[in-house]
């Protein structure tokens, strides 16, 4: 009886204590997935390794954990030979606790493509080859100790691709490499022939005007023309416009007069093709205004400059920084000009200030004196629950988005803030769209992320959980602005665009134009701008005058707080209140806080609405109540 007790132990243990096994296929080729199966491990950090045949005990190269699901993919070494997969212990010295033998194959590949092409071109290459996740094809120097690839593209995209040729004319060579070790199985060699370029230029500019520039030259995809100071040093840039856009081009003179240079500069790598000489003339301007001007009243100024596009007058407290906005007025309007005074009497200056930099050109001292009357308030309700009719978010995900506030990044206080909008403030159903830049190094890619369809919270919350800033993106503010009238082609009714950024444009655009000319189209479109972690009161101005122009209002989100509350904000209509010359003397939001105006009658209108205006009579330090 003993003994048969016995037996039945050990038979018992033995099948308890049994150690894991492993299978997978016999052989396999160089940087393939390896489908492995691994039955029996006992501890969730054991993990499974393929090494060649004789290695150390221990020895493991990539690997992954056995408490994955079944089969677990490894992938094949990038050399042909005889290996073994193997079970390892979690604690060191990794005991090998099962194995199996393999053999890897080797494999071949080809490519075929011109075998001259222009510097910078795009050009095809046709390949073969195993086509493992994440191999390439690349290009790169003869040496290829020096750059084995400058520019590729995954063979995941098919054959053929295109990739694009380097801008120094040479020797090259193509090469198909294994994502497994970056292991080179083709090459086939190629010679970058030479390109040439030229630019030409008026010699003389005044500063802030628009001016052609006639240029030759390869027009290579993002291929632009851009003027900087004489001598700055070789691939920088400024203010550019890409060579897609036509010929001859138009450039913006800078703001500061002095020496400058146009130069042809290349997509990759900045280089610069041509380049011409011009010099900018410094602008001048004048004021003539009333010394002294009662708070909340218009008053009249005579101006002289050079009313380039955005330049405008305003009145700000005296000592304000370069940049700092208060009540304005272009100077496109006429001359001369109504300008309201601040409510708040005290010691003000009249500026002269150009729409590109905000630089003050002129300026005058005036004195805000106290009205006659106490200014009273205005509240604006609606009648009855708003109904949005499309919205379209254009996300900013470029690379500054990656700095921290605080504790968090900029970008997931963001997709926070938008998770929220999108699940409680924008009503189900709504028309929506979602528009994202920002999402490749060196582009001014931008992408309509979510198509114009009724809001779906849950999918949208999906998607924006997988947004990711990218680092050294560019910030196409104009580009992504002009995709809106296609993006929002379908919506019935006024559109609202919520731009949510924290920088300036850097790819060439003028997003004031792009904002004119969605104002300018069939079917009403508003644009608010909110602008997150924004410490340049220039940038701040700039974002302003883009929202005014967008018949929309511009808010100043400091931190994630802030944030919440501007983007619910920018959901809500914003209203003016006029005088009956049609003088704006007020702005506030439709169901917000009252707005403080000056007393006497006026009128309130929804702010780029062309419908009819409601009279008020605002009294001293009361608050008016409308319904609109």
């Amino acid at each position: 009886m003993i003994a048969r007790l016995s037996l039945l132990f050990a038979m018992c243990c033995s099948a308890a204590f049994a150690g894991p096994s492993v299978d997978g296929p016999a052989s396999a080729k160089i940087g393939s997935e390896v489908p492995v199966t691994v039955t029996g491990s006992t501890n969730q950090r054991d993990f499974v390794t393929i090494v060649p045949v004789g290695s150390r005990e221990g020895a493991y190269e990539a690997y992954q954990y056995v408490n994955k699901p079944n089969p677990l993919k490894l992938q094949a070494p990038p050399k042909p030979g005889d290996y073994e997969i193997r079970v390892l212990g979690a604690m060191t010295p990794y005991p090998t606790l099962a194995s199996k033998a393999i053999k890897i194959e080797g494999v071949t590949a080809t490519l075929d493509a011109p075998a001259q092409v222009a510097a910078g071109a795009q050009f095809q290459v046709n390949w073969s080859g195993p086509n493992n996740v994440r191999d390439y094809v690349g290009i790169g120097d003869v040496d290829p100790k020096k750059r084995a690839y400058i520019s590729y593209v995954y063979t995941s995209r098919g054959t053929p691709i295109t990739l694009a040729a380097p801008d120094e004319p040479g020797e090259y060579e193509l090469r198909y490499f294994l994502a497994v070790g970056n292991e080179v199985i083709a090459r086939k060699r190629i010679t970058v022939g030479s390109v040439s370029a030229s630019v030409s230029v008026p010699d003389k500019v005044v500063a802030g005007a628009f001016f052609d520039v006639k240029w030759q030259g390869p027009n290579n995809p993002r291929d632009f023309i851009t003027i900087v100071r004489a001598g700055t040093p070789a691939k920088r840039y400024d203010y550019y416009a890409y060579t897609a856009k036509g010929n001859p081009l138009k450039l913006r003179a800078p703001d500061q007069g002095g020496d400058y240079e146009v130069r042809y500069l290349t997509a990759q790598t900045y280089a610069t093709l041509a380049s011409a000489k011009l010099t900018i003339t410094q602008m001048t301007a004048s004021l003539e205004g009333p010394a002294e001007a009662a708070a909340g009243t218009a008053f009249p100024i005579k101006w002289s400059g050079p009313d380039n596009p955005q330049d405008y007058i305003t009145i700000v407290a005296k000592n304000a920084r370069e940049g700092d906005s208060g009540n304005y007025t272009y100077t496109a309007k006429g001359n001369p000009l109504k300008l309201l005074a601040p409510l708040q009497a005290g010691e003000y200056e009249l500026r002269y200030s150009t729409g590109q930099s905000h630089a003050s050109l002129a300026r005058q001292a005036i004195r805000v004196t106290p009205a006659k009357l106490e200014p009273g308030f205005v509240q604006v309700t609606r009648r009855q629950a708003d109904t949005l009719s499309a919205v379209e978010i254009i996300l900013d995900a470029s690379g500054s988005m990656l700095q921290r506030l605080g504790s968090q990044r900029r970008i997931d206080i963001a997709k926070q803030t938008l998770a929220r909008l999108t699940s409680e403030a924008i009503p189900p159903n709504t028309p929506f769209a979602l528009r994202v830049f920002g999402r490749e190094e060196e582009s001014c890619q931008t992408d309509l992320e979510i198509a114009l369809s009724p809001l779906d919270p849950a999918a949208v919350n999906a998607k924006i959980r997988a947004l990711e800033a990218k680092n050294n993106a560019k910030t196409p503010i104009g580009a992504s602005l002009e995709k809106v009238s296609e993006d929002l082609k379908n919506a019935k009714g006024e559109r609202l665009v919520i731009l949510l950024t924290d920088g300036e444009e850097t790819c060439g655009a003028d997003p004031a134009v792009s904002i004119e000319r969605l104002r300018s189209g069939a079917i009403p479109t508003r644009v608010n701008i909110v602008g997150f972690a924004i410490e340049d009161p220039k940038l701040a101005a700039t974002f302003r005058h883009w929202a005014d122009l967008g018949a929309g209002s511009y808010f100043n989100a400091k931190d994630a707080a802030g944030l919440e509350q501007s983007m619910t904000h920018a959901l809500q209509p914003a209203f003016e209140v006029i005088t009956s010359t049609g003088q704006v003397i007020g702005e506030g939001l439709v169901g917000g806080e009252a707005v403080r105006v000056p007393a006497g009658p006026a009128s309130v209108r929804i702010k780029g609405s062309a419908g009819k205006a409601s009279s008020v009579l605002v009294k001293p330090k009361e608050i008016s109540t409308l319904q609109l």
